[in-house]
């Protein structure tokens, strides 16, 4: 929009405005002047008649008289409101506007009667008075009429009120259709989803502001939900739910009008929000075309494919029209869920039943089925369950990963990309260290002489929605009614959807030179008590009150902050993905730290394993300088960093 454009707007908006006051004011002005004509008969009424003469002054006086109210009623911002819903302070406006008019027009009579202005017939006191509080109560009857008459039949049917964000099609469409069919909740007043206040009613409904101002409103109201009924920006989304965090009001979204809205224009739907409306940053989009050319026509393989990520991998790369797509799991239950939800018309994936511990089967699969992208998603990553069997995530994290490196090398994969975690980061737990290890691994994979293909590591937080997370943690026990269990309200964790860190994935196996760990630029990590008190706003139900939070505390091996790198991260040619290069050990230091961490897991020496986990993944290590098994099984972890 132009400057003139935008100037004439205003213009517009400044008269409409400026019409709604003036109608006001013209009834402001006729309730005063019969205020105080009912004011003079009542003055005279035990008398036979009113004199002319008081008639007379009556009307040269009755106009300042009404100046003087409609003058009061600006300087005190009796104005510009909505009565409909006027509390106590629009109320005690009034009161002072009338008052301040009233004591104005005293002071006049008394000082033209001292200076002699007056021969004491303008007029009596008492009708000054008298005018002063009928006008006072004629105004605040039109400015409340609806609040006394609506209070009778909000009492009788008792739904629930709400306010409905958004001034649009699907905001008046959804307060008719609520009116109409008997919802479960009313519409008590609409709110504008930007700074346009021009618009005083809809649907026969007033409009009270911004969404700034909802949390006002909301108090002001009593309203007990607020829906979304606009479309607006993940950004406006967070702010209104943050600006009602403390409020006791529950959230709702309006799907698109053509969704909601059935034939016969009925009610349908009204969805909770989800909380991929609420990552505190704008979502990643990347640009997937360099990821096509490296996947059309190749074979691909996932590790891991029945779990979330490894799930997501396979189902985005048979969008790429791959040559073939292998999808590899432990767990036959979970593999065969998974790949129902590969859509039919792309390439049908083929289903291999392996543990990625098994040597010999996982080199007999690289070699029947020639590979040349692998994805390796196959990991244990449940922290309190590991640190009860640090032998186990030795098996599968360290051990397992070195057999499907091992394998990728000899056969000649031609890129190869890890999923990792920022548990990884100065780890504090035996999945974080085992995860270190294997991106340890990776590294030197890729430093081999020997080694053809370009092997990578993709670091990132928590993934919403993936299996055994804490956000399906979250919602099961919200669905069950609670309570909602924290460890730790304080404990930040970076988040990003299931999309974003598979797009990373796959952007990340194409940018890949070899050696490298990528990071998302995740935002600022989210307080794991304000996730569980948004998640719970976002099922429609208010923490504390529908649903409780208790603090459990820490479990073992938790962090209270993650980070995503220790060492300084460099730009890549993605500018929300950043490049890390932690120190790697020699290769025979590595190679002879996995051969002895799966002696100790064979052996089942839980308090062995954990502490040569730790020894190898903090150590410092000197790329040049072999260190021996004996003399690093005798290192001891240093302190944790959170």
């Amino acid at each position: 929009m132009d400057a003139s454009s935008e100037y004439r707007v205003r213009i517009a908006q400044f008269l409409t405005r400026a019409r709604a006051d003036l109608t006001f004011a013209v009834i402001d002005a006729i309730v005063v002047a019969l205020a105080y004509t009912a004011a003079l008969v009542l003055r005279f009424m035990d008398i036979q008649g009113i004199d002319v003469g008081w008639w007379h002054s009556f009307a040269f006086s009755l106009p300042a008289i009404i100046a003087t109210h409609l003058i009061a009623n600006l300087l005190f911002g009796a104005y510009g409101h909505v009565w409909e819903y006027a509390s106590v302070e629009e109320a005690m406006r009034l009161v002072f506007a009338a008052t301040s008019a009233g004591v104005g027009l005293v002071g006049l009579l008394i000082a033209a009667d001292v200076t002699g202005l007056s021969d004491g017939r303008v007029l009596p006191l008492m009708v000054v008075i008298l005018g002063t509080g009928l006008s006072l109560a004629g105004m605040g009857a039109l400015r409340f009429r609806s609040r006394m008459f609506s209070f009778h039949r909000s009492t009788r049917a008792n739904p629930k009120g709400a306010l409905v964000v958004g001034t649009g099609r699907t905001a008046v469409d959804l307060a008719r259709s609520a009116r109409s069919n008997g919802s479960s909740f009313h519409v008590v007043a609409f709110v504008s989803t930007d700074c346009d206040r021009s618009t005083r009613r809809l649907a026969g409904l007033p409009v009270m502001g911004t969404i700034a101002d909802v949390p006002h409103l909301v108090s002001l109201l009593g309203v007990d939900q607020v829906v979304i009924a606009d479309r607006i920006d993940n950004d406006r989304i967070r702010e209104l739910v943050d600006g009602c965090a403390n409020i006791d009001v529950g959230l709702r979204l309006v799907p698109h009008v053509d969704d909601f809205l059935g034939a016969n224009g009925t009610l349908r739907d009204i969805r909770d929000l989800e909380l991929v409306d609420l990552i505190p940053r704008p979502q990643v989009d990347t640009d997937l075309s360099a990821v096509a050319q490296i996947l059309r026509g190749k074979r691909v393989l996932v590790t891991g494919a029945g779990g979330s990520i490894g799930s997501e991998i396979v189902r985005q790369v048979c969008a790429f029209d791959p040559a073939a797509v292998y999808a590899l799991d432990n767990d036959e239950t979970h593999l065969y869920e998974a790949m129902l939800g590969v859509p039919t018309d792309c390439v049908r994936p083929v289903e291999l039943l392996t543990d990625i511990r098994d040597a010999h089967a996982v080199m007999r699969i690289f070699v029947t089925h020639r590979p040349e992208v692998v994805f390796h998603a196959a990991a244990h990553k449940h922290v309190p369950i590991l640190e009860e069997f640090p032998d186990e995530a030795i098996k599968t994290n360290v051990s397992g990963t070195a057999n499907v490196i091992a394998a990728g090398q000899q056969t000649g994969v031609e890129r190869f990309v890890l999923i990792s975690t920022d548990k990884a980061v100065d780890p504090s737990s035996v999945m974080g260290a085992s995860k270190r290890i294997a991106e340890m691994q990776v590294q030197s994979a890729s430093a081999e002489p020997e080694t053809a293909g370009v092997f990578t590591a993709v670091r990132f937080g928590n993934v919403l929605g993936s299996r055994g997370s804490v956000v399906p943690t979250f919602m099961r026990q919200i669905q069950e009614g609670g309570p909602v269990t924290v460890s730790d309200p304080s404990m930040l964790r970076y988040f990003m959807t299931l999309g974003e860190a598979v797009q990373l994935v796959l952007h990340a196996a194409a940018m890949a030179r070899g050696g490298e760990i990528f990071v998302l630029d995740m935002g600022e990590p989210v307080r794991i008590g304000d996730l569980a008190r948004r998640m719970i706003r976002l099922a429609g139900l208010v923490p504390g009150r529908d649903i409780d939070v208790i603090v459990t505390g820490a479990r073992p091996g938790e962090k209270h902050a993650e980070l995503l790198s220790r060492t300084p991260l460099r730009a890549s040619a993605h500018p929300k993905i950043r490049i890390t290069e932690p120190v790697c050990p020699a290769e025979a230091t590595l190679r002879g730290a996995i051969a002895g961490l799966g002696r100790i897991a064979q052996r089942g020496d839980q308090e062995g394993a954990r502490r040569m986990l730790h020894a190898v993944a903090w150590q410092t290590w000197d790329t040049n300088v072999v260190i021996y098994l004996d003399h690093l099984a005798a290192v001891e972890a240093p302190d944790r960093v959170d």
